[in-house]
């Protein structure tokens, strides 16, 4: 029986929380998918429930990605975390390598590169076998 693997996505915009929702959870059968509309809401999610992995844009009102990144840092267990920008990720090479955060992402993402680093990430040695359903 597969483990189901938990992954928030974080975003203000309300049109890339509907399609990354989407496309990732048909990315396997044991994937479930949440949203939050920024980085306070997604906070108070992960403390009700860990996730697995966190994939949060970095440019948010209240809190951006950074703030939530840190604050998800002294969760136990602490997700991985994955980065969107549009505004160049090489600007924050220091701080993920401070935050260990997995990758950094410029907008606009690519679904299938999206795909194949989350799997890559929740499923490391198994990304020859992506086990995508079709939209």
């Amino acid at each position: 029986m597969s483990v189901t693997k938990r992954i928030l996505v974080v975003d203000d915009e309300d049109k890339i929380l509907f399609v990354l929702r989407r496309a990732l959870a048909r990315l396997r059968e044991a994937c479930q998918v949440e949203t939050a509309q920024n980085g306070r809401q997604a906070f108070e999610m992960a403390l009700n429930a860990p996730f697995d992995l966190v994939l949060t844009d970095l440019q948010m009102p209240d809190m951006d990605g950074v703030a939530l990144t840190e604050a998800l840092r002294e969760l136990k267990p602490d997700p991985a975390v994955i980065w969107m920008t549009a505004y160049h990720c090489c600007a924050k090479a220091e701080e993920m390598k401070r935050l260990g955060v997995c990758c950094c992402l410029d907008k606009p993402i690519e679904i299938g590169e999206i795909r194949r680093i989350v799997s890559e990430t929740l499923w490391p040695g198994l990304s020859d076998r992506t086990g995508f359903q079709s939209l």
